[in-house]
Order: structure tokens, then sequence, then C-alpha cells
């Protein structure tokens, strides 16, 4: 499993594009879009918006670009079959690849977080705040997952599964408000609350110092809606994979 493990870290790597857009892309808009003023206060609520904004960006990256593209281009290679035959199951395969994503998604958030406190005037953090980031970016992390293996699951050959994950990237990134904000008609708003982007960035710049937990209920709440529904995606993408291993 270790071995498969770096494999797949080596495999997500080399989408040199997706890992700028899930690495540095996030840590560069945040510090692109701070302006300083002479007022302190002002300088902090601006650095707090903006690390709180971009901070889902991270996993949406990392896992819907690299790891759906990868997936779905060892799927048309026919590498996922051949590991199969080779006794590495296909939940073998998945835990391995969430592993390997948990990792790079994990490191990439250390970094962005030592980097903006260096540049931006953030106001220190609590400790719950902190592992809150953390903890709510996993979970984001496991759901966006689940997804991206729905995507390569269901649609057909590597060009098309890299154009719906793009499609995925941006119309997630744009309609959840992280990369600025539209009019929507109200009903596709209150589907989009359901995407935890907005909860966790209200609560971290709401609750940057809190050391209280039912601060955050919210956040969690919508966190946990959000990975049962990509659960679902994914169990109807594995009973469709099934369906296909039958019917052949």
């Amino acid at each position: 499993m270790k071995h498969y493990i770096k494999f797949e870290l080596k495999n997500t790597l080399g989408y040199s594009l997706a890992m700028i857009v899930g690495g540095l892309l996030p840590m560069i808009l945040a510090i692109g879009n701070y302006h300083a003023t002479s007022n302190t206060l002002a300088n902090q609520a601006l650095a707090k918006g903006l690390f709180a904004t971009l901070l889902p960006m991270i996993p949406l990256g990392l896992v819907i670009l690299p790891f759906t593209i990868s997936f779905g281009r060892d799927m048309a290679d026919g590498v996922t079959t051949r590991f199969v035959l080779f006794g590495y199951r296909m939940a073998k395969q998945l835990v391995a690849k969430f592993v390997s994503v948990a990792i790079l998604v994990s490191l990439v958030t250390v970094v962005y977080c030592l980097v903006l406190y260096q540049v931006l005037p953030l106001p220190s953090m609590s400790m719950l705040s902190l592992a809150n980031v953390f903890a709510s970016t996993m979970i984001l992390t496991a759901a966006l997952y689940l997804l991206s293996f729905a995507i390569a699951q269901v649609f057909k050959g590597f060009n098309m599964i890299q154009g719906v994950a793009m499609v995925c990237y941006f119309g997630i990134a744009f309609l959840t408000g992280s990369m600025g904000t539209f009019q929507l008609p109200r009903t596709l708003e209150k589907a989009i609350e359901w995407i935890p982007f907005a909860a966790i960035r209200e609560t971290l710049k709401m609750h940057w110092g809190s050391n209280t937990v039912t601060d955050m209920q919210t956040e969690w709440f919508k966190l946990i809606v959000f990975l049962l529904i990509t659960l679902f995606l994914f169990g109807l993408a594995e009973f469709y994979r099934r369906l296909k291993i039958h019917a052949v």
C-alpha cells in the first residue's frame, strides 16, 4: 500500500497546471487582491476575508483537477484494470488515492497558512479556528474526492473527463463566490448554499479568534450534508461501474 500511495502522489504531482491552479493560485489571488490602507482594522478584515475566501480553493483545485484527470487517464489507459489483476482491488486503489490526495492538500494548506501569515496582516487565530481550518479542509477534500470518482466513472474518455473536471472546478469556484460575486436566481442561490464554501468562509471570518465549538455548528452541518450528497453520487457511480462490469 505504501508504494501505491507513493505512485499516486507522483501521478498527481505530474499535472503541473493543476498543481499551479490548486497550489499556487489561491496564494497568488489572496496576495494580489490585498490592498493596504491606513486603517489597521480594515486591513486585518480584508486579509481575513481573502484568507477565508480562497482557502476552499486548495482542495477544489488539488482534488477536482489533478485527481479526476489522472484517474480518468488511468482508466482510459487500462492502468486501473491492470492494478486489479495484480491484486490492487478498486477499494485499495481508492484508499491509496485518497491518502495521497489528503497528504497533498494538508501540505499545501500548511504552506498557504505560513505564507499568508508572513505576507498579510492577519491577526492571531485561535487554536480551535486553526483546527477547524484543517478539519473542514479534510472533510471538503473527502467530499470532492467522492465527486471526482463519480465523474471519472460516469463519463467516457479522457478528454470528456478532463472537460467535465474543468467545468466543475470553474463552476463551483464562480458560483460559490470564490472568484467574484454574481447575481443568481434565488432558487439557485439556495441550492448553492449547500456547497459549504460560503459557510467555511463566513465562519472563519466571524469566529477567527473563537474558542467555542457552537460558533461552528452551521459550517459543520453543511459540510456533513455536502459529504453525504457526494457519498450518494459516489454510490450511484459505483453501481453504474458494477453494471458495466456485469454487462461485459
